[in-house]
């Protein structure tokens, strides 16, 4: 016979999973992440579950969580079974984890589902670290970024952290009126630590501004009509766009990833033509190009002199890519004293590389990105986290995505779809801070690191002090 209890607990899992999936597809619903633990955490509160009804409604939450996301995604089949079995591992080990702390009505239980659910999602993007932070449910967060520049403190885990433990509060709240004083008390502490963090974090007045554009285009017009390689596609793609935003004003514009394949017979003709378009608009440019010859997909800045003032490399590639990695070290330029650096595409998926700029007080970062029309807007959404937690502008160039001009607070100032519009150039006015680096620039995922330290230690405190109670009324029992 079927317990309707079991059967209650997988259909919570499955509606907690959609609930935390949804952000994700549309993620101007990131607050719905308030709530997406709710259905679940209420089964685990009210009632006892073996082990094997634990594991089988994390699976049931896994696959709600990501069967729609692969749906939307339609990554390859590979990719796609190893991101399923990665969020299986992880939604079990949430479920099972979260039936012990939800058990005792205490706000350090909430505090440590929320400090374990830190390190898991920290877990996920890392040990299996297909897309980076792309992979975390903080993600669409990003839609919000005024309510999140507390992560240029914590870095996205502060997210994951405030969310999970309100969710734990409130079920406890809702399932043990007794605790709803101490509960209440601790969610909006909570909430009023990350605010404070907000508004100590937040940069003040910006000391300068600079006119930046960004160009793109897509795979379609540049297969049917245009051929970026040739005369006529480079005349209309590129050269009338640098000189469109340069009489608008800007004094960096940045191109695609890979937006040109250059062998080593035409890359001497080719530089020559990219130092000459800098000279005739007295523009720095950012180029993204395939250097055919080393096999390395890389990024060259140019002076309004002609003069290559650097190079950058990919460093973190992704699965259908067969090119040499970069070293990782920050290349940059300076632009009317404004310091400038480049990451390519996949690069701005991972911290590591973007707190190296943070670290070098970066205020501006030049990004040629290619992406393909389902994952645009997921990677246009985590490329904003990094903006916000380094608290530099970003001037982003696509090919097949979105080109975007974010500023240091993490506000899109202008951005241009692509696959939707065609090849087109966009140019904002981006505001610069010239301040000390953040506190997630220097430290890293300090935060992930504390959590699982306070993780740890409460469970082992835990631990011995019901194993000493028990003994004790043992012994008065006899």
């Amino acid at each position: 016979m079927f317990n309707r209890k079991e059967i209650i607990c997988r259909t919570s899992g499955a509606l907690s999973g959609l609930l935390m999936a949804l952000p994700n597809i549309y993620p101007d619903f990131a607050v719905v992440q308030i709530v997406c633990l709710i259905p679940i955490l209420l089964c685990l509160t009210r009632w006892q579950f073996k082990r094997a009804v634990l594991l089988l409604s994390g699976m049931y939450m896994a696959l709600a969580y990501t069967m729609p996301q692969v749906a939307f995604l339609r990554l390859p089949l590979p990719v796609t079974l190893i991101l399923i079995i990665d969020f299986v591992v992880i939604m079990m080990l949430l479920v099972w984890i979260a039936s012990k702390l939800v058990k005792h009505p205490t706000v350090l239980n909430c505090l440590a589902l929320g400090a374990f659910v830190v390190v898991l999602d920290w877990a996920n993007y890392t040990a299996v670290p297909l897309w980076g932070t792309a992979q975390s449910i903080a993600r669409s967060w990003s839609s919000w970024p005024q309510a999140i520049a507390f992560t240029s403190v914590t870095g996205m885990a502060g997210i994951v952290f405030v969310v999970v433990t309100f969710q734990a509060c409130a079920v406890t709240a809702i399932i043990h009126p007794a605790t709803r004083r101490h509960m209440a008390i601790a969610a909006i502490s909570v909430f009023v630590t990350a605010g404070l963090i907000n508004l100590i974090a937040a940069p003040g007045s910006p000391d300068k501004t600079l006119k930046v554009a960004a160009i793109g285009w897509n795979s379609a017009e540049t297969g049917n009509k245009y051929d970026p390689q040739r005369e006529n596609g480079f005349e209309i793609l590129f050269a009338q766009p640098v000189a469109q935003a340069a009489k608008a004003g800007a004094r960096l514009i940045v191109s695609p990833e890979m937006g040109f394949y250059v062998d080593q017979y035409d890359m001497e003709n080719w530089i020559n033509k990219i130092r000459h378009l800098a000279i005739a608009n007295q523009v720095y440019l950012a180029v993204g190009y395939l250097d055919a010859g080393t096999n390395e997909n890389r990024m060259m800045f140019v002076s309004p002199q002609g003069l290559l003032l650097n190079n950058y490399t990919k460093t973190y590639l992704t699965v259908f890519e067969n090119s040499n990695k970069g070293d990782g070290k920050p290349k940059m330029i300076e632009i009317d004293g404004i310091k400038v650096g480049g990451m390519i595409c996949q690069d701005d998926n991972f911290t590591s590389i973007s707190r190296r700029y943070g670290r070098r007080s970066t205020e501006l970062m030049a990004v040629p990105t290619l992406d393909w029309k389902t994952v645009r807007s997921p990677h246009m959404q985590n490329s904003i986290h990094r903006a916000i937690e380094s608290r530099y502008g970003i001037v982003r160039a696509a090919f097949d995505g979105i080109s975007a001009i974010i500023s240091p607070k993490g506000k899109v100032l202008a951005s241009f779809d692509h696959i939707e519009n065609g090849p087109g150039w966009i140019d904002a006015e981006i505001e610069i801070y010239t301040s000390p680096p953040t506190l997630f620039s220097l430290l890293g995922n300090w935060f992930v690191l504390v959590n699982a330290i306070f993780f740890c230690v409460y469970r082992i405190t835990a631990r011995h002090y019901n194993t000493q109670k028990a003994v004790s009324e043992i012994e008065i029992a006899a």
